[in-house]
């Protein structure tokens, strides 16, 4: 299952600010991102890479986008059902996931703040 569209505002509660970043590509609202460049992001599409935070809203390649990062309440999409509580992982297409793709090398960026059916958005605590 690829990501899907957050309709809602993607921050639930906002425990620190967010950071200006130039987007290296298209980035949806609620997508994890990675970095692609000095203080540019895009897309995170597994957990093989190190994610910098959470898109705030959609852009284009060259616009200016608000990421938010450790300390912040996010709406994230997940693809497969998960457990309150449970370890949240960059997955595939800007989706988060419990299971890393390529094991626990890389640390996890969230945490489930509530048990989630798969192909929904889940409220997730940045770490």
């Amino acid at each position: 299952m690829t990501f899907k569209a957050i309709t809602d505002d993607i921050i639930v509660q906002e425990g620190t600010f967010g950071f200006s970043f130039i987007a290296s590509g298209t980035i949806y609202g609620g997508q994890v991102v990675k970095m692609a460049g000095p203080m540019q992001v895009v897309k995170c599409d597994s957990s093989e890479y190190n994610a910098v935070g959470v898109a705030a809203y959609y852009v284009t390649k060259g616009e200016a986008v608000t990421v938010y990062g450790p300390g912040n309440i996010v709406r994230c999409f997940i693809p497969s059902a998960t457990a309150l509580g449970a370890d949240l992982y960059a997955g595939n297409d800007g989706c988060v996931d419990d299971t890393p793709t390529y094991g626990d090398v890389f640390p996890c960026i969230g945490i489930a703040l509530e048990g989630q059916a798969s192909g929904n958005a889940i409220r997730v605590l940045l770490k």
